[in-house]
């Protein structure tokens, strides 16, 4: 696919969008545009449907190469919800989330086609586990609750998971991008997701 579809792009992704998900199909769908999670609480859902979570994006502009089961790069699946436009963004693992830490963080393997886009000067911070491998940063922290995967509210300032939260061994580091840089997140994509509601994927290569 030489140019992406502009339908595979997500709108104002620093404002929240939310994810409902059909549970049949255990398909992820996400609202192209800014949604809150107020007016997430308020959609008039399908039935067999379920909301997620909301959640705003930490790059400048991210978009979906296609939707799960498709062979090649293409046109995102959509539909219409009480008014709103879906897209087919993910699916979840079937067997659910993993804590390989007891009290840790949550891990999903998620069937996902996921491109993330950071303009020059920008920075992120990049999770760094013992064995090495790394995941950046996609989902900001949620302090009003809400937030995909959230469990719970948690007040606190920082739009990452602070140092006090990660388990022993693990650590943070900050990153900035000087040319503009589009990072292509693997299928499957590993999910790490804080009771903060922030969210490290991956895993990624990055200097």
């Amino acid at each position: 696919m030489t140019k992406i579809p502009e339908i595979n792009f997500m709108i104002d992704c620093h404002k929240p969008h939310a994810e409902v998900m059909e549970l049949g199909s255990k398909t992820v769908w996400q609202s192209r545009f800014p949604m809150t999670s107020e007016a997430l609480e308020n959609l008039s859902l399908p039935a067999g449907f379920i909301a997620v979570g909301v959640g705003t994006a930490v790059m400048d502009v991210h978009y979906f190469r296609r939707s799960p089961g498709n062979a090649e790069d293409s046109s995102v699946s959509e539909r219409d919800i009480s008014g709103h436009q879906f897209i087919h963004c993910a699916n979840p693992p079937a067997l659910g989330a993993e804590t390989p830490i007891p009290g840790g963080p949550q891990l999903l393997k998620v069937d996902k086609h996921h491109s993330l886009i950071f303009m020059p000067d920008r920075k992120v911070d990049v999770l760094c586990l013992p064995d090495g491998k790394e995941y950046i940063q996609v989902i900001s922290a949620s302090p009003e609750g809400g937030g995909i995967m959230q469990k719970g509210s948690v007040q606190q300032e920082s739009a990452s998971s602070s140092e006090a939260e990660l388990p022993e061994g693990w650590h943070l580091r900050t990153m900035t991008f000087q040319t503009k840089t589009t990072i292509h997140l693997p299928n499957p994509t590993a999910c790490w997701f804080f009771a903060n509601g922030a969210s490290f994927q991956g895993v990624v290569e990055l200097l």
